[in-house]
Parts: structure tokens; C-alpha cells; sequence
């Protein structure tokens, strides 16, 4: 059964990968969305790079990678927002997605930190 963070993760992926866009698409607007689906991709991945993991180390590495994923992808979401190129209503599932996929991760890193104090 999957965790909480791998089902909201690709709840993000799938969601990220169906953003309805205007046409003709900008290509600055087009690279936006393709790093943010890159992202988002990328994440899911990492994390099941990071639950697979063999030793505490990796789970760790592959933990502070999804950090810098989300946090990327969470900047693609924002810009996109901010530029007007997705719908209010759109946009607002996927920054609480993100959040939650954040809060996530830094949840997970705050306990292999106390873990190894």
C-alpha cells in the first residue's frame, strides 16, 4: 500500500501532466510547464529511489533530493500563477498538493535528523 507522500506525489505528478493551457502556447510558458511535469516526474521518482534505498545513507541522500525537487517544482507552479498562464482554480490544488508533498518531506527529514542525534 503506498504512503501518504508517495500517493500525494503522484497525485502532483498527474495533475501537473493535465494543466489545461491556451493556444498557441508561449515558449517561454511551454518550458515553465515542461520543468514543472520534469519536476514533478523526477520527484516520483526519487522517491521511490529513496523508499527502495538499502541502507539508512541512501534513504537520507535521496530525502534531501526530493527536498530540492519540490521545491523547484513548487517555483514553476508559482511563476506559472503569477504570470496567469493557469486558472485560479487549477493553481490553487496544486500549491496545496505541493505544500502537502512538502510538509511531507520535511517531515521525514526532521526525523532522520533527531534519528541520528
Amino acid at each position: 500500500m503506498p504512503s501518504p507522500l508517495q500517493q500525494r506525489s503522484y497525485e502532483l505528478i498527474v495533475r501537473a501532466g493535465s494543466i489545461p493551457v491556451k493556444q498557441p502556447l508561449d515558449p517561454r510558458v511551454q518550458l515553465l510547464l515542461e520543468r514543472l511535469f520534469r519536476n514533478a516526474i523526477d520527484l516520483g521518482a526519487e522517491l521511490e529511489c529513496a523508499l527502495g534505498g538499502m541502507d539508512r545513507e541512501m534513504f537520507q541522500y535521496h530525502t534531501y533530493e526530493l527536498n530540492m525537487l519540490i521545491r523547484q517544482v513548487k517555483l514553476w507552479i508559482r511563476l506559472l500563477d503569477d504570470l496567469g498562464e493557469i486558472e485560479p482554480e487549477v493553481a490553487q490544488p496544486l500549491h496545496a498538493i505541493a505544500e502537502e508533498v512538502h510538509a511531507l518531506v520535511l517531515a521525514a527529514l526532521r526525523t532522520l535528523k533527531a534519528e541520528r542525534n
